[in-house]
């Protein structure tokens, strides 16, 4: 990835193409896979500019992002609002063929901050509650339905979260067994984990109620709270995978949180709310899809090693992942509404 120095330089070369003066104010509000900056014009109007990871997302998989979010927000989502350039684009590059980058701007949303972050999460930082979850639970089914109803475009061009992306031999986020600061013994157990997974996962139904287009990526810091209603932003992952796995994420690093079981409770409670009639076994893979989601968090960081944020993973995930498999591999799998 481009420094923060020469991603800045890039926005403001870019900014114009906006209709948005070069000498606008920019501050990095994130840095993780994509830099976001707020951007602040002369007018006091704000944006957020992602400045994504070089060779990370082809314009056919940004194109969809784009026409994908614009049919959410016409179902009523509060979901990013893109801003096109002044020729009408959903976003632009810059650069040479090697450091190309692309940028697209969003219109900020005031007033808001995220429901809550990795690092307090595993922390297991109380502040939450289950009623915050539940509203969560409630806009995530929202997302559902109306994802339901678009349904998958025909041009549509992302990533697909299903046993060959979470488990397969080239696993969309990277291979888990590669990060290097694994022991043999972790390895191999990862690796068999894997095995595992995939059987399993090959085996879930894939059906409209079950399996369709999905945020990928809903962690507390990708929700953001403006009075009492959550805004899902950072669509950066979406593509296909089964329903389930963003419930799975949300809670993913509260794994270890003593309110877990509430959190639980007051995410399915709300996600039912909105989603009447879900069939019966559709929560019963939750403890097959952690595992496959803690195991994405350590493919990113082996695809990323030395980096700050690899090397958080690599610290604080890893143990947790190791946890869940070592647990997911002596206990039956059932759907217990909430087992820490």
């Amino acid at each position: 990835m481009i420094s923060a120095s020469a991603a800045e330089a890039a926005l403001r070369t870019v900014l114009p193409r906006y209709g948005i003066e070069d000498s606008a104010e920019l501050d990095l509000v994130k840095y993780r896979e994509n830099y976001v900056f707020r951007v602040t014009t002369n007018h006091g109007h704000a944006y957020a500019a992602r400045i994504h990871r070089v060779g990370y997302h082809s314009n056919a998989e940004l194109n969809s992002e784009a026409k994908y979010l614009l049919e959410l927000s016409h179902y009523g989502l509060r979901v990013p609002q893109l801003v096109a350039t002044t020729d009408g684009a959903a976003n632009c590059s810059h650069g040479t063929a090697e450091t190309e980058v692309v940028i697209d701007l969003q219109h900020w949303i005031e007033d808001a901050a995220p429901m809550g972050d990795i690092v307090a999460a595993l922390d297991c930082d109380p502040s939450l509650s289950e009623d915050d979850f539940h509203a969560l639970g409630r806009e995530l089914g929202r997302l559902h339905r109306a994802c339901m109803s678009i349904g998958v475009p025909e041009d549509f061009t992302r990533g697909a979260w299903d046993a060959d992306g979470l488990a397969g031999s080239a696993p969309l986020w990277g291979d888990p067994t590669k990060l290097p600061t694994l022991e043999s013994g972790e390895r191999e157990m990862i690796a068999a984990a894997m095995q595992r997974l995939h059987r399993r996962l090959q085996q879930l139904p894939r059906d409209a109620a079950h399996f369709g287009v999905i945020h990928a990526d809903l962690t507390p810091e990708n929700v953001l709270i403006s009075g009492t209603d959550p805004t899902l932003i950072d669509f950066d992952d979406f593509g296909t995978g089964w329903h389930l796995f963003d419930l799975v994420t949300v809670l993913f690093f509260y794994s270890r949180h003593p309110l877990l079981n509430e959190y639980r409770r007051g995410l399915e409670a709300g996600y039912r709310s909105e989603r009447p009639g879900l069939p019966d076994d559709f929560f019963d893979p939750w403890e097959y899809l952690l595992v496959a989601r803690g195991l994405t968090y350590l493919g990113w960081a082996a695809e990323r090693h030395g980096d700050e944020e690899a090397s958080f993973i690599e610290q604080r995930v890893v143990p947790v992942v190791l946890e869940l498999i070592a647990r997911q591999h002596t206990t039956p799998v059932a759907n217990t509404g909430g087992r820490a």
